[in-house]
């Protein structure tokens, strides 16, 4: 199943051309996602999709959320037409499927207030959302008009941040729950 999406950060988009062909293939799969852990958006499920999850209990799933705002997430995602992810991850949730999710992190779109509102509404769906990874934006040389990376004087607060989900999440859930990706720190 192949993406329906146009994010500007997708990380197929920042490789060089002339890699062999199936390097170039945007996946969004949920059979990836249950046998493999290949992230998903949920955004081009059809009923069918929907009927096959709950019926076979694929689970874990991996989602990639970026933001639970339903605009934003669309802009992020550059699909105006994708569904609210929310009503998607409680329907998950209703059928027994636990997921990790993951927030790609772009500097002054999902982050701040943003993100906290995101991390917020995941935490509601624990314990069927088992974690939420966070990332930073990763780019390369060969993207173009996508913004930027995080500097480094700009990963310190958001890992304070995650360091303060942690130890919160630890008392409430028993596990650490949101985690930095490597990035942050290096």
């Amino acid at each position: 199943r192949h993406c329906s999406n146009n994010c500007s950060f997708c990380f197929i988009k920042g490789m060089p051309r002339g890699l062999r062909k199936s390097l170039y293939v945007k996946d969004d799969d949920y059979r990836y996602s249950f046998l493999l852990g290949n992230f998903v958006t949920l955004t081009n499920l059809t009923d069918e999709d929907w009927e096959r999850i709950g019926e076979q209990h694929l689970s874990p799933l991996y989602v990639s959320v970026h933001a639970t705002e339903p605009e934003l997430r669309r802009r992020l995602l550059g699909n105006p037409r994708a569904p609210d992810i929310l009503p998607q991850l409680r329907r998950l949730s209703r059928f027994g499927i636990e997921m990790h999710t993951q927030l790609v992190l772009t500097p002054g779109e999902n982050d701040g207030a943003h993100l906290e509102r995101t991390v917020t509404d995941l935490a509601a769906l624990f314990p069927s959302v088992l974690s939420v990874g966070i990332v930073p934006v990763g780019l390369t040389r060969f993207q173009d008009g996508c913004g930027r990376v995080y500097r480094p004087d700009e990963a310190g607060p958001i890992l304070d941040r995650v360091a303060a989900w942690q130890a919160e999440y630890r008392q409430r859930f028993g596990t650490g729950w949101a985690y930095a990706s490597d990035e942050w720190y290096l």
